[in-house]
C-alpha cells in the first residue's frame, strides 16, 4: 500500500446537467439514469495538497477545463454548450474531495495522455 502524490476529487452530475443531457438533439441515453451516472462519476487527480481548501484552489483554477471535459465527454458540438462559469459548474455538478490518494494495488501507475481537444476555451 502506498500513499500516492495526488489529491483526488470527483465531479458528480446533478439534475442541471442531466437536464442538458438529456435534450441534446440525437441523444440517446437508453436506460441510463441520472442515479447510474452519478454512481460512475469523472475523479481528477490534482497535485498532492494539504487539505481541501487546497484542492478546492486547484478546482477554481481549472473550473472552466474540468466543465469542459465533462461536457465534451457526451457532446463534442460546443454549440450546444452553455456559457462556462463557475456559477453553472457548480449548480451542474457536486464536487467530493480528498487530499490523500491511496494505491492498494501492487502494479505501478501507469498513465496515459487523452488526445488534445480543440475547446476553444481561450
Amino acid at each position: 500500500m502506498y500513499e500516492v502524490n495526488r489529491s483526488v476529487f470527483i465531479v458528480v452530475p446533478r439534475e442541471p446537467f442531466w437536464q442538458w443531457l438529456s435534450n441534446l438533439p440525437h441523444s440517446d441515453l437508453g436506460d441510463l439514469t441520472l442515479a447510474e451516472l452519478q454512481q460512475d462519476a469523472n475523479s481528477y487527480l490534482v497535485p498532492a495538497c494539504q487539505n481541501i481548501d487546497e484542492v478546492w484552489d486547484e478546482i477554481e483554477a481549472r473550473t472552466e477545463t474540468i466543465f469542459a471535459a465533462e461536457l465534451a465527454d457526451w457532446c463534442d458540438d460546443e454549440s450546444y454548450w452553455p456559457d462556462l462559469t463557475a456559477e453553472l459548474f457548480n449548480e451542474w455538478f457536486n464536487v467530493q474531495i480528498s487530499s490523500i490518494v491511496t494505491d492498494l494495488a501492487d502494479e505501478p501507475i501507469e498513465r496515459e495522455a487523452f488526445a488534445d481537444l480543440d475547446l476553444n476555451l481561450n
